[in-house]
């Protein structure tokens, strides 16, 4: 951002028993102008050492009617206006600012802001002394990637190692994890391997014929040796260990959480078996490794037993109280569910790789108060809740961005969310206690989010 202005600094006044106040020139000052804004869009200076640690800077934005509460800072701060038109409210003075504007503002007293005008409000944020924000914890990691092996037609195992003197966290079966691939591209895959493992995580990738280049990247230019991000395991599938029965059931590569859930029934003794279908026995990933298990399979393979297997006579010939999971293409699970409500089956779970809804890029305007930082959004028609709140530089965990890997769900405090997710459970969106926000909307006028 190329911002035109004089150069000039703020004095600084601090006694024992006055709190710090900012002393600003008639002349506009000018912010270290360039370094606060990054190529990633995050628009947050953390490193104070260009200021020589005697201030710290952030931007903040608010869209058309946006505004922040009244509140109250620890720190002496001003606010520089880059671009807008609104007015900000120190204590009982209200001043109309537009861009060149200073408005200082000393520590302990009750200030707002607000957007007047049609366009976005952008204000510098100048802290003194610095304001030290405490960061999210990453959920990244740093992998190898230690073998990609052949697993099937168009499936291909990736093993993931530690880097060097580090170790990766505990998984329980079920869970997944996010590549972040070398091409900008965030894809989750579940993990495959046994829980037990501690120094590797196994994912299966499908080469999806219709891939938005995920897949693609990682059969076609992912190699061994290979240095990637990683998230943490996250589990949104969860098995339950002490079941008196498990059936599982997998469809295509819906077998890689499946098979960490064979794995750890199998090494606990439980009761447990499995149906996989496949197109074909070529499309069949991981059936040595099944077969080396030792637990009862039924396998059905489109090509020698009819395009659709019988779920509904296979569900009904088993035992009630049993825990029911299955991953697989989206028909195989809506068959899935419907059966099992039909069968008054009660322990039912399910895992979706594609998403169900469609993201709610909403067709009329709402506002999204963030509680924690103080701010007021406008999510505008055409717009997702996601892009608003990165375009506003709030740091957003996400990972998919089509409500499938959870890496988003934020508490929603008030309002009532337009739910498109595929992760979620029911008693979750019933309660509307939290959304994902990469896909999901607004059905009223606001909503008010714990950020």
């Amino acid at each position: 951002m190329n911002v035109a202005m004089r150069e000039t600094q703020p004095s600084v006044t601090t006694t024992a028993e006055a709190p710090v106040t900012w002393h600003v020139d008639e002349v506009s000052w000018i912010p270290l102008t360039g370094l606060f804004i990054n190529k990633s869009g995050y628009k947050t200076i953390t490193d104070t050492t260009y200021t020589g640690n005697a201030y710290s800077i952030e931007l903040t934005s608010v869209g058309p009617g946006g505004f922040s509460p009244t509140h109250v800072e620890p720190h002496a701060h001003l606010f520089y206006v880059l671009s807008g038109h609104g007015e900000v409210t120190v204590g009982d003075e209200i001043n109309e600012v537009r861009a060149g504007s200073v408005s200082p503002i000393s520590a302990g007293v009750p200030h707002s802001f607000r957007n007047l005008g049609d366009s976005t409000l952008e204000m510098l944020v100048v802290y003194h002394p610095p304001r030290v924000r405490d960061k999210p914890e990453t959920t990244q990691l740093r992998a190898t990637v230690h073998a990609i092996r052949y697993e099937a037609q168009r499936v291909v195992s990736v093993e993931l190692r530690p880097q060097p003197g580090s170790a990766f966290p505990e998984f329980d079966a079920g869970a997944h994890i996010d590549l972040h691939l070398p091409n900008e591209m965030i894809r989750s895959y579940s993990l495959c391997n046994s829980a037990e493992d501690k120094d590797r995580y196994v994912i299966g990738v499908l080469n999806v014929e219709e891939s938005r280049g995920g897949s693609r990247y990682v059969h076609e230019q992912l190699r061994v040796g290979a240095r990637i991000e990683i998230s943490r395991p996250r589990n949104n599938f969860p098995l339950h260990e002490e079941a008196v029965h498990t059936v599982l059931i997998a469809g295509g590569v819906g077998i890689t959480p499946i098979l960490s859930m064979a794995r750890r029934l199998c090494a606990l003794g439980r009761s447990v078996e499995l149906l996989y279908c496949a197109r074909s026995r070529r499309e069949a990933a991981f059936v040595d490794e099944i077969e080396a298990l030792g637990l009862e399979v039924k396998w059905h393979f489109n090509d020698e037993h009819g395009e659709r297997v019988g779920l509904m006579q296979f569900l009904a010939t088993r035992r009630r109280d049993a825990h029911f999971y299955a991953c697989g293409p989206t028909p195989m699970l809506d068959d899935f569910e419907r059966h099992c409500s039909e069968l008054g089956i009660a322990h039912v779970h399910l895992e979706r790789f594609v998403a169900r809804d469609a993201p709610a890029e909403t067709k009329k305007r709402y506002r999204v108060e963030l509680s924690r930082s103080r701010r007021s959004l406008e999510v505008a028609p055409g717009t997702t809740l996601l892009q608003t709140l990165l375009d506003a530089g709030v740091d957003v965990q996400h990972g998919c961005t089509q409500g499938l890997c959870g890496a988003c769900k934020t508490r929603v405090l008030s309002g009532e969310p337009d739910h498109r997710d595929s992760v979620l459970s029911a008693s979750e969106r019933e309660s509307n206690a939290v959304m994902t926000v990469c896909v999901s909307g607004c059905k009223g006028e606001s909503l008010v989010l714990d950020l």
